[in-house]
């Protein structure tokens, strides 16, 4: 079993590289012999004052990061089968979630451009953050 500081954290916000990035994250938990604790984040857009009904951001932000975790552990059976992996849906900015979740960890990877990228763009905003801001190393995956 491991420590609570010998673990991965990947961020994953349904993009490709995020997936990319969850898929390398997952690889180099086996190779190390870490966990592996994949991070999404929500919050609601500050133009929206009210919840509209039916919408529950938490659980489909979940959703999204069973979706792809489920299909990176389903590519990777053997790393599967021996890392231990734990999901977190964190409410708030992405950056600040995955600083906090990776506080301690060994390691903290993101894809290189996210949701919000435009084209042109060396490093999405949140990888950006994460690796200016982060206490541990970071690994930018790139597509």
């Amino acid at each position: 079993m491991t420590s609570p500081s010998q673990v991965i954290v990947v961020g994953v916000d349904g993009s490709e590289t995020s997936r990319d990035a969850a898929r390398w994250a997952l690889s180099q938990a086996a190779l190390t012999g870490t966990g592996l604790r994949a991070v999404s984040s929500w919050r609601w857009p500050n133009y929206l004052t009210r919840v509209p009904p039916g919408v529950d951001l938490a659980q489909e932000t979940g959703e999204v990061l069973d979706e792809i975790m489920d299909g990176v552990l389903a590519e990777n059976p053997q790393a599967a089968a021996t890392v231990p992996v734990t999901k977190h849906v964190i409410e708030g900015p992405a950056g600040p979630a995955l600083l906090t979740q990776s506080a301690g960890a060994t390691l903290l990877v993101v894809g290189a451009r996210g949701r919000a990228a435009f084209p042109g763009m060396l490093l999405g905003s949140v990888a950006e953050y994460c690796v200016r801001q982060g206490t541990c190393p970071v690994v930018v995956v790139r597509a």
